[in-house]
């Protein structure tokens, strides 16, 4: 997995016909960025149904996935979920 940073907001592909699923991606990358281990991340259904984030762009149609995008915040960061398998993560500001 390479994280690319863009003036603060990070971006992964997650690859759809690869064996990890898209939340794993997701939480590989934000440990990656946070410098810690994935298991020391609160646990992700605490912020979205995991099952619905797996499943979300996941069809068996030969056709391209319908165009879309899914925001949520975990563990301090703002997440973009892109249809195109595209993650972004940006630090989130304080609150």
């Amino acid at each position: 997995m390479a994280i690319t940073e863009l003036d603060a907001i990070h971006h992964v592909h997650h690859d759809a016909d690869g064996d990890e699923r898209l939340s794993a991606t997701l939480v590989d990358a934000v440990a990656s960025l946070a410098d810690t281990d994935p298991a020391d991340l609160p646990p992700l259904e605490t912020r979205i149904n995991v099952a619905a984030l797996d499943g979300l762009w996941d069809t068996d149609s030969p056709e391209p996935p319908a165009s879309g995008c899914l925001t949520f915040t975990y563990a301090g960061y703002v997440v973009v979920v892109r249809s195109t398998g595209t993650v972004f993560l940006r630090e989130r500001d304080g609150d």
